[in-house]
């Protein structure tokens, strides 16, 4: 039975900040869904936009180099876990109204710790003008008149910046810089970029996702065993290996591959990453179209094993990836694109070329002839390499 397809698109909006000589320094993110249900879960919501924004787009996204301000639930920012990173790039602000109460200032303390700037509204800020100076670092302003010469006076000392939004007018900025604000975004300056998703697969590997979000919370996590997890999900295994290859987590020289992703990004990031994608619900796989896959990807990692200048895991990646576009309902072309992948696996997934694409090639072939086959295949290494791969997917599939 096919896979039921979400037609509702999620939005993500990006609104330019702009510094006082108007170059474009950052951005705020807005997000919400084109639907009547006005009881839909925040914390999905929460998920899903920054699955977009951050997880998935990674250094060649939307933000390049720029800060994002985001507004996020008070049940998000009190669990450290969930946190984006990496923190230098991000101011946190509340999505909520509320009071100021003691659970409150311990939140807000913790995000600063982390290395997070906070985001706080004038409305708050004046609850307790003592108390929550100390604990922002961004004051938005909707009016000029929302804080008093006085305060004003003290901000530079502390190193707080001021942020007006909504700017309507030339007269409104002129007006606001002679007061000495940081940033500014609104509509005079730049209209705000509207990115609608792509509809996808509502399902998505659920079983793997749990067993994975398990794994993680073990005392003793073992890292083969995640990695066998992820590569059953493959909307997250896209993402890990985009964030492990960022410029953030990976210093240069050659694109790793899952294995040395799961490394790179350790325990926190990789639980951090994943229960943001599984809240947000964007992994659509087949168990059809990923058994497949993965038969693939192991008999190509069998065919390179005894050639010592090919190495087995790019094998099974250029596998794996050779049905990815299936696996995620993506354009192959354009998936590759914006995949760190290694040139010598995107020349044999788009060419057939070279070693790897050798080992592809003769991967595919012999998949044709086991399904046009009407006796039994004759017991060649050819063979047993691919009933090798069969057994490496049932133990891998059993776990589901």
């Amino acid at each position: 039975m096919p896979e039921q397809r979400d037609h509702v698109p999620f939005t993500v909006a990006l609104q330019p900040i702009h510094d006082a000589s108007h170059h474009h320094v950052a951005d705020r993110l807005v997000y919400g869904r084109h639907t009547e249900d006005e009881a839909e879960d925040i914390m999905s919501s929460t998920a899903k936009a920054l699955a977009s924004t951050v997880y998935e787009l990674g250094d060649s996204g939307l933000l390049g180099d720029r800060t994002l301000l985001v507004d996020l639930p008070l049940g998000w920012l009190e669990r450290p876990e969930l946190l984006p990173t990496p923190a230098p790039r991000l101011a946190l602000g509340i999505a909520e109204e509320g009071m100021i109460d003691a659970e409150l200032l311990a939140t807000l303390d913790d995000i600063r710790e982390r290395g997070y700037r906070v985001v706080l509204p004038t409305r708050l800020l004046k609850q307790d003008l003592e108390t929550m100076l100390d604990r922002c670092d961004i004051i938005v302003l909707s009016s000029p008149h929302d804080l008093d010469d006085k305060t004003l006076e003290r901000l530079p000392a502390r190193n707080v910046k001021l942020l007006v939004e909504n700017l309507d007018s030339r007269e409104e900025l002129a007006r606001y810089q002679a007061m000495g604000c940081d940033y500014y975004h609104g509509n005079y300056l730049a209209k705000p970029n509207f990115i609608a998703s792509a509809p996808r697969g509502r399902h998505g590997n659920r079983a793997a996702q749990i067993r994975l979000i398990r794994a993680l919370y073990e005392d003793n996590s073992d890292f083969n065993r995640l990695h066998e997890l992820a590569v059953q999900v493959p909307h997250l295994h896209v993402a890990i290996l985009r964030r492990a290859n960022s410029s953030y987590f990976h210093r240069g020289g050659k694109e790793v591959d899952l294995h040395r992703a799961v490394q790179i990004l350790g325990l926190i990031e990789l639980r951090r990453l994943i229960l943001t994608l599984t809240l947000a619900s964007l992994q659509p796989s087949s168990r059809i179209v990923l058994r497949m896959a993965l038969i693939r990807a192991f008999m190509c990692r069998n065919l390179a094993a005894p050639f010592p200048a090919l190495d087995p895991e790019d094998a099974f990646t250029t596998g794996l990836f050779s049905m990815m576009d299936a696996l995620l309902e993506e354009d192959r072309n354009t998936l590759l694109e914006h995949l760190p992948l290694g040139q010598p696996i995107i020349d044999a997934l788009k060419h057939r070329a070279g070693p790897l694409g050798a080992v592809l090639t003769l991967c595919e072939n012999h998949e044709r002839q086991v399904e046009e086959a009407i006796d039994d295949l004759p017991p060649d290494q050819l063979h047993s390499c691919y009933m090798n791969a069969l057994s490496s997917t049932k133990a891998l599939m059993d776990n589901l």
